[in-house]
């Protein structure tokens, strides 16, 4: 069995609809869960799936303003409430943490690694 892997990524902004539906194809291709919160800053990623670590590399080429890796792990399980190869799209950092929040360890897991809050 294929290991499922959660990433969190951070960029400045996300604003340019070509590298937004370039990372939604990838997401397509690559049967992964994203959520991405779209506008001004920050530009926040979470995807989850098998194919994640190829979806990270292809994210990575774009070369978005202050690209960081926030967390890369190999998780036992897909806790995101999105379908894999679907893309959910937000424009605030507040409807990111409602989506995140339908799992409470997922949500405890954005917020440890944006550095919101401590890991007890």
């Amino acid at each position: 069995m294929a290991s499922i892997y959660r990433i969190l990524i951070k960029t400045h902004h996300m604003t340019s609809r070509k590298k937004i539906i370039t990372i939604t194809k990838a997401a397509k291709r690559l049967s992964c869960s994203v959520i991405l919160k779209t506008g001004g800053p920050p530009g926040v990623m979470v995807a989850e799936g098998e194919g994640a670590l190829d979806w990270m590399e292809i994210v990575r080429n774009l070369r978005y303003k202050d690209y960081q890796l926030m967390k890369k792990e190999e998780v036992d399980r897909a806790r995101m409430s999105i379908p894999q190869g679907e893309v959910q799209e937000v424009t605030s950092v507040k409807q990111l943490g409602a989506l995140l929040s339908r799992d409470e360890d997922l949500y405890k897991w954005w917020r440890v690694n944006m550095g919101y809050s401590k890991d007890e």
